[in-house]
């Protein structure tokens, strides 16, 4: 299953789900988001949950000016 890795649109706290997904509630500021690429912005897709976890983690370790390449393109 695939699953990619966003930005809540309201407070920017990396997230992930899974692709296909409509709907996901932000972790740090309740945000109802909707899961829809024109309104989020994907920062990476992921194959497998241990890979999203890892991106998410890498992302918050780092920052989000880090994350200057996009896995979303592959």
């Amino acid at each position: 299953m695939n699953y990619i890795v966003f930005i809540c649109p309201r407070c920017g706290l990396a997230r992930y789900a899974k692709e296909g997904q409509k709907t996901a509630k932000c972790l740090g500021c309740g945000y109802q988001i909707q899961i829809n690429p024109q309104k989020i912005r994907i920062i990476a897709k992921a194959e497998n949950m241990e890979e999203a976890i890892n991106i998410v983690k890498f992302y918050k370790i780092r920052g989000k000016h880090s994350l200057e390449f996009s896995r979303a393109d592959d």
